[in-house]
């Protein structure tokens, strides 16, 4: 996109306030994990920086369950601040499932899994730092077996239909955002 995606224009705020805002509805504390936090206009307590700089959403995610360990929380719902559309319809499912017992839970779109609008259980944590340390980037590596050292993850995964799809989109380019952008009004 050529700027930070978080502080496009969205509705009377910008793209990121409309993912906080989400998370919001569902979650007592909502943090921002990044690797360029100073320019976003929010107090620091609501900030945590990448476990690893420049290591993509990997480092976010591990960020955020190590921030989790330590404040005792079951785990964390993950959002990307490029997912604007994104409502409870599709929130509401991730945290049932941790609430279940599940160590993750993801959504499906057209075949692929969607890990940067799921839920992550703490337990994952070790996993996580696991993937990273062994230099992924990718969130699914969490569940590789050399992260995991062999044990299987009860991941849920649920299949979105059409208006989930939409919702689910990723704003990656200004054709993605004007279509987002339409589809919001």
């Amino acid at each position: 996109m050529g700027r930070s995606k978080a502080l496009m224009a969205w509705g009377d705020g910008r793209m990121l306030d409309a993912c906080r805002q989400a998370l919001a509805e569902s979650c007592a504390d909502v943090l921002v994990a990044g690797g360029q936090l100073g320019d976003l206009g929010l107090p620091p307590d609501c900030l945590i920086a990448d476990a690893v700089p420049g290591a993509g959403p990997l480092g976010a995610i591990v960020a955020g369950l190590t921030e989790a360990e330590r404040r005792g929380a079951r785990g964390v719902l993950v959002l990307a601040c490029d997912m604007p559309l994104v409502t409870q319809a599709e929130l509401g499912p991730l945290l049932d499932a941790l609430r279940v017992g599940a160590d993750a839970a993801l959504w499906r779109v057209d075949g692929v899994l969607q890990p940067l609008c799921a839920a992550y259980a703490s337990t994952l944590a070790s996993s996580a730092r696991r993937a990273l340390e062994r230099g992924s980037r990718r969130p699914v590596a969490v569940f590789s077996g050399a992260a995991t050292d062999g044990r299987p993850w009860n991941v849920e995964t649920f299949e979105a239909d059409q208006n989930s799809a939409v919702r689910l989109m990723n704003v990656n380019t200004p054709t993605d955002y004007d279509r987002a952008w339409r589809r919001c009004r």
